[in-house]
């Protein structure tokens, strides 16, 4: 069975709100107070940080902010680099939050955060409450 392009969309707008969702209640259930959980960061994971994208991982462990947005012109700011033409020609794999990406996992990752693509060459990287 192969699906239509549409059909894999339609896939990946729904994963993106259920995400949505699930953000919202993780939210409202934990009542998060972010002063507490900056206070409360593990150390940084200098092991678990790939070297190339080591500037995004150290960014997003300074922040420590809930959610982050970056367009990709600020990411490869950060990095000192282009980002490569696949994170704009296929963003939603890019930007997959797997551990066989050696970048995710060496990166946003390693501190706690999930990389979404949101169109337009943003990424909201949202922080693991867990």
């Amino acid at each position: 069975m192969q699906l239509e392009m549409s059909d894999i969309l339609a896939i990946f707008n729904r994963i993106q709100a259920l995400e949505d969702k699930v953000s919202m209640l993780e939210t409202r259930i934990v009542g998060f107070d972010d002063q507490k959980l900056r206070s409360n960061r593990p150390a940084f994971p200098v092991n678990e940080v790939g070297e190339k994208y080591k500037g995004l991982a150290e960014y997003l462990y300074e922040k420590w902010d809930k959610k982050i947005v970056l367009t990709y012109k600020e990411i490869e700011s950060i990095l000192g680099f282009t980002l490569p033409e696949t994170a704009r020609k296929f963003p939603q794999s890019y930007w997959a939050n797997t551990e066989t990406h050696s970048y995710a996992k060496g990166s946003w990752l390693a501190v706690g955060y999930k990389a979404k693509w949101i169109g337009e060459q943003k990424v909201a990287f949202e922080r693991n409450l867990y």
